[in-house]
């Protein structure tokens, strides 16, 4: 439903579900900040929950608790979620509470400096784990041009400093009810649980809604960046830009990358791993954004293979171009895809985050047709699809490899 101050609401009621799940989505990430805002949105994703008019200090999620429900929260590129678990008997009042915490936050100016160590610990645990910061790496390296390339957590140095006025302004700009989508999913009683989202959500005032952010890539030449760290093991993140992606482009690259490389059956799983013995993990997945997607491939392998990893990386994308795959691949990698999407769909809280998440991306089709969609995909497709969108000349890679304890590098 669209309520006169923009926001959307979206019901999916389930009699046979024992409890419910209540999302509100806030179009607002990553590609939302400016260098000086860096981590903001995600800084401002744990403040949220820090007291509101109605619900000061912890009473929100005390209350959760006490109804026997989960209170949590997600950053990412292209929005932040909020979301409560609970009961059926405690929807109406989990929506309240969101409803006064995206309205009335009070930003404590000593909950503010508590939160910033929280979050600067997070910063740093990001940092410590090697797979996290080549994915950054990675997205810098394929994402020059729009705001993709930004981190989601930021830096310390923004988080460290950022004025209350500079956080209240933020969250002034874009929570906001047009940038707002409340969905409900699983038992409750539809006709109170609509009536009272009107009665709060739908009487936010209207706000003048910020242009949206474009996050659109040109092609460019291939990149090779290889970095050196204090790891016990080399990793990888490789792959290539997908660009002007539209709808049936996007059931044929689940199904191409699960070939590829998504799962022991993959082709990249059993050369690499099981023939030829290059990696201790090797994995494979398509990412969808509102702009240029990706298609990425994550290694963890001994730092002499190197060369020979990404050079049967290249073999097997090369072969599919030219020899097309075969229907059991296809067939397999179908029922995986289908297997997936049905286990989404099995709580509340999956239906809503499923729906929440294409209505965002602006494709809420996607989720009626996805099965059939995915049945009517052809080997011809998936060899078509990386004729278009593989070249050599446009793939990137991203390696961190060890250095001894001597500082010298492994080769």
């Amino acid at each position: 439903m669209k309520y006169e101050n923009g926001l959307t609401s979206l019901l999916l009621h389930n009699e046979n579900s024992l409890c419910a799940s209540i999302i509100v989505f806030v179009q607002v990430g990553s590609i939302d900040e400016n260098p000086s805002q860096a981590g903001l949105s995600h800084f401002l994703e744990h403040l949220m929950f820090k007291g509101s008019k109605n619900y000061p200090g912890d009473l929100m999620s005390r209350n959760v608790e006490n109804m026997g429900g989960y209170i949590n929260a997600a950053t990412a590129n292209e929005f932040t979620m909020y979301y409560i678990n609970i009961q059926r008997n405690g929807v109406q009042e989990s929506i309240k509470m969101l409803a006064d915490t995206m309205a009335n936050p009070l930003f404590p100016l000593e909950e503010i400096n508590m939160e910033r160590k929280v979050v600067i610990e997070e910063i740093q645990r990001h940092l410590d784990n090697p797979g996290a910061v080549l994915s950054d790496k990675f997205y810098e390296t394929l994402y020059t041009q729009s705001n993709l390339k930004n981190r989601i957590l930021g830096t310390t140095d923004i988080i460290a400093n950022i004025s209350r006025e500079e956080i209240c302004d933020y969250y002034r700009t874009h929570y906001i009810p047009a940038k707002m989508f409340v969905v409900v999913a699983g038992n409750f009683d539809k006709t109170k649980v609509e009536k009272l989202i009107s009665e709060t959500f739908g009487k936010f005032p209207m706000h003048f809604m910020p242009k949206e952010i474009a996050c659109l890539e040109n092609i460019r030449v291939s990149k090779s960046i290889v970095e050196y760290g204090k790891v016990e093991v080399g990793y990888m993140y490789s792959g290539f830009l997908v660009e002007d992606i539209k709808e049936d482009s996007i059931y044929v690259a689940d199904l191409a990358t699960n070939i590829l490389g998504g799962g022991k059956t993959s082709r990249l799983y059993k050369s690499l791993y099981e023939d030829k013995h290059l990696v201790y993990n090797i994995d494979c997945s398509f990412s969808t954004h509102k702009g240029t997607c990706n298609v990425w491939i994550a290694a963890v392998f001994d730092a002499k293979n190197i060369n020979g990893l990404k050079e049967e990386i290249e073999n097997q994308i090369e072969d599919i171009i030219a020899n097309g795959v075969t229907f059991e691949e296809l067939n397999r990698a179908k029922l995986s895809k289908q297997t997936s999407w049905y286990f989404s769909l099995e709580t509340p809280f999956g239906v809503a985050e499923t729906y929440g998440y294409w209505y965002l991306m602006n494709k809420k089709e996607f989720i009626d047709d996805y099965i059939n969609k995915i049945e009517s995909v052809t080997v011809d497709d998936i060899k078509h699809f990386f004729e278009k969108f593989y070249s050599n000349k446009t793939f990137c890679d991203v390696a961190l490899l060890p250095i001894n304890n001597n500082g010298f590098i492994i080769k």
